[in-house]
């Protein structure tokens, strides 16, 4: 038998781990001594052990290590923890990569050897739309997508089967929910001469807004969100005060691939 700080020392371990692992029922000691309390351990949990620290340096977790030790087929259940493990490092590389693009992006920026955004300021007209809206949950950027690939189709459906006059570009905007942490999502297009109410979509007219700072964002749907952070940078940099709603207007998209869509970023200030 091993006292808890041989075997602890053939694992390459703490003790405090190996009193961790039995507080769990990872690996509880093969014997207690019922006067001293000392933990022994017997020399055939050696293996457990040391599949359990395997584990650990993969970055596995304890309920994986847990599951793979109790299986009725262990090669399999270590087969099936180390290929999720894989394709969870495989994201967290590409995440990491884009992270590292986007910092050394920002870095540029700060070091004059990349442009900011450019920013005007400017009057923008009134509009009528043909639009419709949905909430996210939250308010967070996740949450936004989900709601416009459940509300876009529907209204651009219903839009060309009442074969009523409507145009690009689309015109989408956000606003608060009162009282809550949601967020109302709107999607529309330009409405035509004579605008008509109809099922399946909204009248809106969207006022004059006095001044405004816009600026173009060139690229996917997975970088606006970084473009409105430097857009929001830029404009507190300037002193300006936001006071309404933001709008997105996709001046080129579909069926364009999404990398070559172009889209104006419109934010109200005084």
């Amino acid at each position: 038998m091993y006292t808890i700080g041989e075997f602890a020392a053939f694992g390459r371990v703490s003790v405090r781990m190996l009193r961790h692992y039995d507080a769990i029922g990872l690996l509880r000691p093969a014997r207690v001594d019922p006067h001293s309390g000392y933990r022994l351990y017997d020399p055939s949990q050696l293996g457990r052990l040391l599949r359990i620290v395997e584990l650990r340096d993969f970055g596995c977790s304890l309920d994986d290590a847990a599951t793979v030790l109790d299986a009725p087929d262990q090669e399999r259940a270590l087969r099936d923890v180390l290929r999720r493990r894989r394709a969870e490092l495989q994201g967290s590389i590409r995440a990491d990569a884009a992270r590292l693009a986007r910092l050394d992006e920002r870095l540029s920026a700060l070091e004059g050897e990349a442009p900011m955004p450019q920013i005007e300021y400017r009057r923008i007209d009134p509009v009528t739309v043909y639009a419709a809206s949905g909430i996210a949950p939250g308010g967070g950027p996740e949450n936004v997508s989900p709601v416009i690939d459940r509300i876009l189709p529907p209204l651009k459906a219903a839009l060309e089967a009442a074969g009523v006059e409507h145009r690009e570009p689309g015109v989408f905007w956000y606003e608060p929910v009162e009282d809550s942490d949601d967020l109302r999502v709107w999607v529309s297009w330009i409405a035509g001469a004579r605008p008509l109410e109809g099922e399946g979509w909204e009248v809106v007219e969207l006022p004059e807004v006095e001044r405004a700072a816009v600026t173009t964002y060139r690229g996917d749907m997975a970088g606006i969100g970084r473009a409105w952070n430097a857009f929001m940078q830029e404009i507190d940099s300037d002193g300006a005060e936001l006071v309404g709603a933001c709008r997105e207007v996709y001046l080129q998209s579909e069926p364009l691939p999404e990398s070559e869509w172009v889209t104006e970023l419109q934010q109200p200030v005084r």
